[in-house]
Formats: C-alpha cells, sequence, structure tokens
C-alpha cells in the first residue's frame, strides 16, 4: 500500500545504499528548484561503511533529475480509460539532464531508478525523459535492457493522439526488480553469489524417492557453504537483509541453529530439536541434497533467522499439486526472539521471495505449505501476493498449498507493504511454513 507521505517532498536527503558486498552510501539531494521544478542530484556519502569498491563510477556531480509538475501527468483521461496509452500518460513524468559532451551511463541512470523505486512503493511506471548530448543513444540502452519500453499508442480508433518527444521512454518498475539495466550486466545486484558460468539450459535426471524415480531438471551447483546469495538494503530499517548459506561445518553456524531448534517456541512448529549430532546429520543430509539450500536470514550481518529454500518439484509436496519443473517453495524460522515483530517480517518475506525468482529466471510459482490451521501464516502469505490454492494432505499434517506467480508478484513489488495491526500480537514467527 502507498504511503501518505511523499518522500521526495522531505527537506532531509533520501539515503540509499548499494547491496553486500558494495554498500557503498549515496544521497540524493535537493539541488534547485525554478519555475515549480524541483531538481536533484545524488551524491556518494563522505562516510562510508567498510565495502568493495563498486567496478564503475555510479554517481556523476553533473546529472541533475527533476521532477516536472503534476500538470505533466495527464490527469486529465477520463478515469475509465484504462489502455495502456492512458495509463502511461497518467505516470509522474522525471527528466534526466545533464552538462557537456559526455552523457552518462546508463549505470548511473540506473542508481537513481534504485533510489526512486526504494522509496517509492506505490508507482509502477515513470515517464522518464534524457536531455543533453547523447540523450536518444542513452534511451536506446534502457530500451534494450528492457527496464523501459516505447511508450505505448492509443488505441486503434482513438480520437487521441501520442506526442512523441525524443528521449522519453516508459520504465517498468516490474522490469526494475527482476534485474533489468543492473550496472552490472546481467547480474541483478541483489545476487553477489551469482554463477556466470552457469548458463541456464534443461536437462533431465532421475532421482529415486522412497517408491519410485522421480523426473526432473538438473540443477545448477549450489552456492559455497558461508556464502552471502542475497542482500537489499531495507530503507525503512536503515539495514541490510541479506542471505548466507549455511555451512555446517562451521561451529557458530551449527550451534546456532542447534540453540535455536531446542527452543520450545521453535521446536513446537519445527518438531527438530535434539543434541547437537542429531542437527549436524541433519544440515549435512540438506548439504548433500541439490533440492534444498539453508541459509541464515540476517541483519546487518547478525544471524537472526534460518530458511530452507527447495526446488518444489523435488519435494515431497510437489507431488501433490501439478509443480512445474521450476517452482520453489521455503520454510522459516525466526530463532532470535528479539528480531520478531511486523516491521521485521516486511523485510525479510518478500526479499525471500524476491531471492526465488530472480537466482533463476525460469521460476514462474513461488509455492507455500503453511499448516491449514495456521490462519496467521496464510494471512502473512496473502499479504505478499500468495493465494490458497488447494488442500494438501501430506504425510505429516494437512497444509494450504498457496501460490504466487512471477508476474503477480512483480507486478505488486510488495517490499513495503504495510501489515495490519492486529491488537495482543506483535506479529512473532515461528512456526514451520
Amino acid at each position: 500500500m502507498a504511503t501518505s507521505t511523499d518522500p521526495f517532498q522531505q527537506e532531509a536527503p533520501i539515503k540509499i545504499r548499494l547491496p553486500h558486498p558494495y554498500k557503498t552510501t549515496y544521497s540524493l539531494d535537493r539541488t534547485n528548484t525554478a519555475a515549480g521544478v524541483q531538481s536533484y542530484a545524488l551524491r556518494k556519502a563522505s562516510a562510508q561503511e567498510p565495502g568493495t569498491a563498486f567496478p564503475q563510477t555510479l554517481h556523476n556531480d553533473g546529472l541533475r533529475f527533476s521532477r516536472l509538475p503534476a500538470a505533466e501527468a495527464d490527469t486529465s483521461i477520463d478515469e475509465n480509460d484504462n489502455t495502456p496509452w492512458a495509463n502511461a500518460r497518467r505516470s509522474p513524468v522525471w527528466v534526466a539532464s545533464w552538462d557537456g559532451q559526455e552523457a552518462p551511463t546508463s549505470a548511473q541512470v540506473w542508481l537513481f531508478l534504485y533510489t526512486f523505486f526504494s522509496v517509492d512503493s506505490a508507482t509502477e511506471s515513470v515517464r522518464f525523459r534524457v536531455e543533453g548530448t547523447g540523450a536518444q543513444e542513452l534511451a536506446k540502452a534502457l530500451l534494450n535492457s528492457m527496464v523501459a519500453i516505447e511508450h505505448p499508442a492509443p488505441s486503434y480508433g482513438s480520437k487521441q493522439t501520442l506526442e512523441r518527444r525524443d528521449g522519453e521512454v516508459l520504465v517498468l518498475r516490474s522490469a526494475f526488480w527482476q534485474g533489468c539495466a543492473s550496472p552490472l550486466g546481467t547480474q541483478p545486484i541483489w545476487l553477489p553469489a551469482w554463477n556466470p558460468s552457469v548458463v541456464p539450459h534443461v536437462e533431465y535426471t532421475l532421482t529415486a524417492t522412497d517408491s519410485t524415480l522421480l523426473r526432473h531438471p538438473r540443477r545448477a551447483p549450489k552456492p559455497a557453504p558461508g556464502s552471502v546469495i542475497y542482500s537489499r538494503y531495507i530503507p525503512s530499517l536503515d539495514q541490510h537483509f541479506s542471505l548466507q548459506a549455511l555451512d555446517f561445518r562451521n561451529p557458530d553456524h551449527l550451534n546456532l541453529f542447534h540453540n535455536w531448534q531446542n527452543d520450545p517456541r521453535v521446536a513446537k512448529g519445527w518438531m527438530e530439536s535434539g543434541t547437537l549430532e542429531h542437527h549436524r546429520n541433519y544440515l549435512n543430509t540438506l548439504h548433500d541434497d541439490p533440492h534444498t539450500i539453508p541459509v541464515f536470514g540476517c541483519l546487518d550481518d547478525k544471524q537472526f533467522a534460518y530458511f530452507e529454500i527447495y526446488w518444489a518439484k523435488e519435494d515431497k509436496m510437489g507431488a501433490h499439486y501439478p509443480s512445474l519443473d521450476f517452482d520453489r517453495g521455503r520454510h522459516a524460522l525466526v530463532g532470535d526472539a528479539s528480531y520478531r515483530g511486523q516491521h521485521i517480517i516486511m523485510a525479510w518475506w518478500p526479499s525471500i521471495m524476491h531471492y526465488t525468482f530472480i537466482d533463476d529466471c525460469r521460476t514462474e510459482q513461488v509455492v507455500g505449505e503453511p499448516r491449514l490451521t495456521n490462519e496467521k501464516i496464510l494471512m502473512y502469505e496473502m499479504i505478499f501476493g500468495l493465494h490458497q490454492n488447494k488442500y494438501l494432505d501430506l504425510p505429516h499434517k494437512r497444509a494450504n498449498l498457496v501460490v504466487c506467480s512471477r508476474e503477480r508478484f512483480f507486478q505488486l513489488c510488495p517490499f513495503q507493504q504495510m501489515l495490519p495491526r492486529v491488537a495482543g500480537t506483535n506479529f512473532g514467527f515461528e512456526p514451520k511454513l
């Protein structure tokens, strides 16, 4: 849901940080106001967290971003006109301009889009103009990256006309969050452990189950234990949420998992309490299983939660519905009780889904299997785009099958979705999905 406060009207600069491992901090500063037009510039902050230098310069002191008055967005269009042309005309208008003979790079424009879509949770598209030397080439680069499309034309037979402006494109929020125009090329910037040597392809293999053989795609190698596989800066928390592949050979990782599983609050949902050796064997089995990745959830490198991200086709639940080859699911627990609460859920719930979709572009559905009696978890799922599909009679529980399609998730982009406040609960989280 949209917030009532416009972040671009605030006097204080808007702060944004790159994901792990860079963590570079920038601010979107007001520069000047002329003829009712407010301009901004992205500056690199003087104080920086320790991190890796980004391979290219993302800030450009000569690049200005101006939000044109609301009159530029055509609000006179009949509200019953829901054509692509009409919706594009209603989109806010931003202009990127620069002086001199050298045009900014598409990566420098990406930094603005990253800032904009990180703090604006409601806008689905932006009419984006580029003005200056090399503007046509820059607009073409945005189109070629597919973060933007040409402004839609009026429908056939319409009396409306399209006033084409040189250098104007329509930037799509859904394309941005799928990684289009990433300054790292084909690597979405939120995936620091991206393996460029893996070419997406489909090759089938057989896995033995209890009573038969299961045919499914061969999976890419799992990330290295201990590596950070996903990172996203959360402006509302001013923290980085990340996923770290669990390393069961690391005593700190093993002990943390062991302590959490023996917490009565966690054990009630997961039913995996036991000895250290039991948990070592449990995680060793997951380590050897190509279909599941055990990971820690972290806020600013502090581990607070545990997740299991799995390919549904090879999972027990995959046989109970017509699972697609690249469907993915996840189990979750918050082990550190101090990190329970709705503001934390807002950070990790959509982030886990984001990871599962962008890790493999062929994943069309994220699925889940919360217990039928767990209405609170089902509510969370629905808030973030999943819907109740059917009941599942699994060997150990009766569950809801919940599903979210790729199209629905990136249409909603629910990264700042607010949870309803319910008296008497802090929206803690411990049950296994």
